[in-house]
């Protein structure tokens, strides 16, 4: 069995050759590994009130109002939640 039977040819320089492993690095010292804090609740409260505001309009059905305040109450819900959560967390 030659080698280019299992598809390398000695001729074409592999991708690999010349590789050096580099040494292990913590994802710490070249990332940013924290979380918001402040951008998805006010994103979160600025969708409940955009929500709120679809309530206005020109439809006489009283589905959609159902939907509408149903999906506001689920964030609404969320929202409170993480708050609650937020402040009864352990602290470093």
């Amino acid at each position: 069995m030659s080698a280019t039977e299992h598809g390398h040819d000695p001729a074409v320089p592999s991708p690999l050759d010349g590789y050096v492993l580099e040494p292990h690095e913590r994802p710490e010292d070249w990332g940013w590994h924290q979380e918001f804090k402040v951008v998805p609740r006010v994103l979160g409260w600025l969708a409940v009130i955009s929500l709120l505001l679809m309530l206005i309009g020109n439809h006489t059905g009283r589905v959609e109002n159902l939907w509408v305040i149903g999906t506001v109450a689920v964030i609404v819900a969320i929202l409170i939640r993480d708050q609650i959560r937020r402040r009864n967390a352990w602290r470093n």
